[in-house]
């Protein structure tokens, strides 16, 4: 089929004659270089391989940047998170306190009707809301018109007095919260509390201590003890006053060679009292950047191990195969055949020597086939991350820190006592609207109630029953309670009737029998348990879920035997807290029995918190975590580019070398398909070409007539149009 066979003649090329078949061949080379596809990344049969390489780099960069991001040399990231959490949410309930105080302290002065000046201070005082003190001011001269109870500091107060706002000073008793209202055009009523707050478990064996700052700079100890002498506090805590957010620091101590203190504060809205907590922890030296490097190497081997399995199993043998593939269709002498280790590319490169008129050697060794060369590949790439997952899952588990198992438990008593108030809060609003209630007149009633439920987000619906619980007018949303007596004169009750949800209400009696009963918005109950960092359960008596933070079906069995076990020692009114399971295994678990106010203690709740321990930022368990988040990358990174190799070149090349077999037993009938445009697709265009000539002759070197459509066109050759007799040019017909 060369050029020295008569079916072979070479074509002379317009514009002269080229004698030189080197030059001839060169010539077919570029017509044929214009034809073929130009497979640019990513169609090149040595994308996915490249890929998978610098796919891999990037994992093993990542890996060890996070091993080394988190190599630090101090306190427990899981500690200084939950300092920051505990410190932020006390700021935030004193700040919620002081603002519905001072709400409610406005509403009484602007209610005040015909008092006097000294019944009005009798009145904020008595109201039994912990006002200890309050005056009249004339706001231009500062001077006390009348006063009531603790006396005001008035050399404590700023320049621009607290008008409709709360400001914290601190006197010889402590910190106040001093409100201040308007009480007409140039008087002003300052009203002070003392600044209080619920008894937190605290760690004395870390010398936890809570203490608040006011803009004067004065330090008060609130809870717990001093870590440090009292005369360093200044020091340590300067800048917290002026931060204007919450913040966490450590504090590196000389003579502390294994402990560091640990500062958390948050500021109380705009009153200018700062919270703060201190307390010492020891010190951790972090994720282990040494860990963290030998990760990253044995991955990085593995990956350059399986990359050159790749590249031998495909990119190679196509591109040795294309390379030899382009020789035969430019008609070039080839001395000697590369030899192709790789089944298909055989029997293609075999096809295109016996159909150029060569003979192919004889070999009947085994050759892998490209599956199976890039099964080994990814095998490979597999191993490295199912090693690392069961070293992982094989290190011993972390300890959870006392520290994190107190905060845990102040989350629960948080959330406990959030509850009781929120419920007691319902109740105030349904006592307050049952005093004076006409029932006589419904219409005015139902306005009302109205009236009444605009001022409280807690309740869904608030209605007048009769003495056999049927409703007589209603506000707000359809009542769930099932119709029955009421259980008692006043209260909170859970109608356990209602399976669906939780139908909780507080009802209070009226003198003639009729009674005013507001339903507690479930919504607004799980908005308070889902505030809580964790899965938050509220359960009763029976461990049956009331509320889930998660959500739920009420009135479910409590899963879960760590969980159960502290339910049923918080049931009674106790905190308990658990760091460890029945079989050794770290857990964070605390519980908080439901006992205050006093008129939530009679519905025996308890509020069980469970923190998922893999979150924490332990050294142990982010070092786990990044060593399963390198496996899971590395296994996502092989499957897809096993996959792309799979389906865009493996079936593919396969379907090829079918038809190769095809032409090396001699039918050459039926036209080379090339469905592809990228490598595999030039090499079935350059195995048409060699079918062409060897059924056509040489003409089709250097180009095939047809080199794209679909497998099922059909290739025709037309007969040459010959000139006329005694004419130079043939008609076109």
């Amino acid at each position: 089929m060369r050029s020295g066979s008569a079916q072979g003649a070479p074509q002379q090329p317009i514009g002269g004659s080229v004698n030189d078949q080197a030059q001839l061949v060169a010539w077919r080379r570029r017509a044929l270089e214009q034809q073929l596809p130009a497979a640019a990344f990513p169609a090149g049969t040595n994308a996915p391989s490249l890929v998978y390489l610098l796919a891999t780099m990037f994992v093993v960069v990542a890996a060890v940047l996070g091993f080394a991001v988190n190599a630090q040399h101090g306190a427990l990231p899981a500690v200084v998170d939950s300092q920051r959490d505990i410190v932020a949410k006390l700021a935030s309930s004193i700040r919620l306190d002081a603002t519905a105080r001072r709400d409610e302290l406005t509403r009484m002065v602007q209610n005040r009707g015909e008092s006097t000046d000294a019944e009005l201070l009798n009145s904020l005082i008595s109201a039994g809301r912990n006002i200890s003190g309050a005056l009249i001011m004339d706001a231009g001269t500062r001077q006390v018109i009348t006063a009531k109870g603790t006396e005001l500091p008035l050399e404590l107060l700023p320049a621009e007095l607290p008008i409709g706002s709360t400001l914290a000073v601190t006197n010889a008793d402590g910190p106040l919260m001093v409100y201040g209202i308007a009480l007409d055009e140039t008087r002003v009523v300052l009203a002070t509390q003392p600044l209080t707050m619920r008894n937190l478990r605290l760690n004395p064996d870390a010398g936890h201590g809570i203490h608040a700052l006011t803009p004067d700079g004065t330090i008060s100890l609130m809870q717990g003890a001093n870590a440090v002498e009292a005369a360093h506090l200044p020091a340590i805590f300067e800048g917290l006053v002026e931060a204007g957010s919450r913040q966490s620091r450590q504090v590196v101590v000389k003579e502390w060679s294994d402990r560091r203190l640990l500062i958390s504060s948050a500021p109380v809205g705009s009153s200018g009292l700062v919270i703060v907590s201190l307390l010492t922890t020891e010190v951790s030296t972090g994720t282990s950047v040494r860990k963290g490097l030998l990760l990253g190497l044995s991955l990085l081997a593995v990956g350059l191990l399986s990359f050159w399995i790749m590249r031998r199993s495909l990119f190679l043998p196509v591109r040795v195969l294309l390379s030899q593939a382009k020789a035969d269709a430019c008609g070039a002498i080839t001395a000697r055949r590369p030899k192709l280790r790789i089944r298909e590319a055989h029997r293609i490169a075999r096809a295109l020597a016996l159909t150029s008129g060569e003979q192919f050697p004889t070999d009947r060794r085994w050759r892998p086939t490209v599956l199976q060369g890039l099964s080994v590949a990814l095998v490979i790439a597999l191993l490295w991350p199912a090693a690392v997952v069961a070293l992982g899952l094989r290190a011993p588990d972390p300890t959870v820190p006392v520290q994190l198992m107190r905060d845990e438990e102040n989350r629960a008593e948080e959330a406990s006592s959030a509850l009781g108030n929120l419920l007691d809060g319902g109740l105030v609003t349904v006592s307050r609207t049952s005093y004076g209630f006409n029932v006589q007149d419904l219409e005015q009633a139902g306005r009302r109630l109205d009236r009444e439920l605009d001022t409280d987000d807690r309740l869904r619906a608030l209605y007048l029953v009769d003495r056999d619980g049927t409703v007589l007018a209603s506000a707000g949303r359809r009542p769930l309670r099932t119709v029955e007596p009421l259980p008692g004169e006043i209260g909170i009750h859970l109608d356990r009737t209602v399976q669906r949800l939780p139908v909780v209400y507080a009802y209070n009696q009226m003198a003639d029998g009729y009674s005013i009963v507001g339903e507690f918005d479930p919504d607004r109950l799980l908005g308070l348990v889902r505030r809580v960092s964790g899965r938050t359960y509220v359960v009763d008596a029976e461990l049956r879920t009331v509320l889930d933070s998660e959500g739920f079906q009420a009135f479910q069995p409590l899963q879960g035997d760590l969980v159960r076990e502290a339910a049923v020692e918080a049931l009674p009114g106790g905190t308990v807290g658990r760091s460890r399971t029945a079989e050794g295994e770290p857990a964070l678990v605390a519980a908080a029995g439901l006992s205050a106010p006093g008129t939530v203690a009679h519905l025996e709740w308890a509020v069980v918190i469970e923190q998922d321990t893999s979150g924490l930022r332990l050294p142990e368990l982010v070092e786990q975590r990044w060593t399963l988040l390198m496996a899971g990358a590395a296994v996502g990174v092989v499957l897809l580019t096993h996959v792309w190799q799979l389906y865009i070149f493996v079936r593919p090349l396969r379907r090829l070398a079918n038809v190769a077999d095809r032409m090396s037993e001699g039918n050459v009938e039926l036209p080379v398909p090339p469905q592809r445009h990228d490598d595999i697709g030039a090499i079935a265009m350059c195995l048409e070409i060699c079918r062409q000539v060897r059924h056509t002759g040489s003409a089709r070197f250097g180009g095939a007539l047809r080199l794209r459509g679909a497998g099922a066109d059909r290739t025709t050759v037309l007969p040459r149009v010959r000139s006329a007799a005694g004419t130079g040019r043939g008609t076109k017909g």
